[in-house]
């Protein structure tokens, strides 16, 4: 009997250590929401001085904060708004745009309205990101990394996003589209806490700043 009850538990013991551990799998895979987000967004230029940017180890001069806004839907807070910034970089001074880096989307609060026309800065393009951010209290980085993009409702809930890589493609002469991964690290009221990733797509009109789009797609988790 000693042996048979032995042999018995040398079998099951490996069997509960399985289904505990795709229990708890299965319990982190079942925390996983669908996280999904379309804006129509606008854009603006605000030029700045020459500074240095590294990317994959090779150095650009970044020359201009590319900030925007939008509204659109999104999944868990239904309609919303959006705000993000990006650093616009070359090769060299005055060269054509290569590509864009993060940028904090709290410092659009403190770049200038010059009063030149479209696609520069106009009075009044950010103040809802400035009553945003009086509510919600956006921050620059977490976990050391910037948050280039926000997405709120008016219920008391945000999500903070920073994007993970990116790269622009030409869609006609006028459009340029672009794509890449994100995360997501915290936010406020249902969001707190939360962190996730997504891919994203888009594009932008170069003849016309206010025609922009913005879409994400991933997963949430608490």
């Amino acid at each position: 009997m000693k042996k048979i009850t032995t042999r018995v538990a040398a079998i099951a013991l490996p069997l509960l250590m399985m289904t505990l551990l795709f229990s708890c799998e299965k319990d982190d895979f079942g925390k996983r929401k669908k996280f999904k987000a379309d804006f129509e967004t606008f854009y603006r230029v605000s030029p700045t001085a020459p500074v240095p940017v590294v990317v994959n180890g090779t150095p650009f001069i970044g020359f201009a904060h590319f900030p925007g806004s939008g509204s659109g839907t999104a999944t868990q807070m239904g309609n919303c708004q959006n705000h993000f910034n990006q650093l616009v970089y070359t090769n060299e001074p005055g060269g054509p745009p290569l590509g864009s880096v993060n940028a904090p989307v709290t410092d659009v609060l403190s770049y200038p309205v010059t009063g030149a026309p479209l696609p520069l800065i106009q009075a009044g393009d950010f103040t809802s990101l400035a009553v945003a951010n009086a509510r919600y209290h956006f921050p620059a980085t977490v976990q050391g990394k910037i948050i280039n993009s926000v997405i709120y409702d008016n219920r008391g809930n945000a999500v903070f996003t920073s994007a993970l890589s990116s790269q622009t493609f030409p869609i006609s002469e006028t459009k340029i589209g672009f794509s890449g991964k994100g995360i997501i690290l915290g936010g406020r009221g249902k969001f707190n806490g939360t962190h996730g990733e997504f891919d994203f797509t888009g594009y932008f009109n170069v003849v016309d700043p206010n025609d922009a789009e913005y879409h994400l797609d991933g997963w949430i988790s608490n």
